[in-house]
């Protein structure tokens, strides 16, 4: 892949799977109030996605962007929970290149987060049909301005 280091090798690529990347906010759903029905169908759902990846037809890519993202996550024990959660969840990972990076500045100029700017050019470097989130912001932005190729979507709408 150009511009994409990667430790996957090309994981899917060819093999008429869809590659998938799922933010910060997926991989820490999990924390938040699930008595509220949409948290609880969207935690279901990224559960359901994670479980079925294969027998779904696509992959799971995760990106040096969530491993930073998620030592950010103050409480160690949610952090703990985050990492193994996401570590057995993706079944491969983006390193970060000056291409990605450039390519997030790039991004963030168009009004993404720094965050939000470097997972969707993580996504984009490995050719990611979609980037699952939950952040509602992100999504419009990305949709609003049509700013890339990757599908940036909740996971209840995959």
């Amino acid at each position: 892949m150009s511009g994409c280091a990667a430790d996957f090798g090309e994981v899917g690529e060819g093999s008429g799977m869809n590659r998938v990347c799922l933010d910060n906010c997926c991989n820490s759903r999990i924390f938040d109030d699930d008595t509220q029905p949409k948290v609880k169908a969207q935690v279901a759902k990224i559960q359901h996605i994670i479980d079925n990846r294969i027998k779904g037809g696509y992959i799971i890519l995760g990106s040096f962007a969530g491993d930073a993202e998620i030592k950010k996550i103050p409480d160690a024990e949610k952090r703990r929970v985050a990492q193994q959660r996401y570590k057995e969840s993706i079944d491969g990972k983006v390193k970060k290149t000056a291409q990605i990076i450039a390519r997030a500045e790039k991004l963030e100029m168009m009004g993404l987060s720094a965050m939000d700017a470097r997972h969707l050019a993580a996504a984009e470097a490995a050719k990611a049909d979609y980037l699952l989130t939950t952040d509602e912001k992100f999504i419009r932005k990305c949709q609003n301005r049509n700013i890339t190729a990757v599908k940036v979507i909740d996971p209840l709408d995959f």
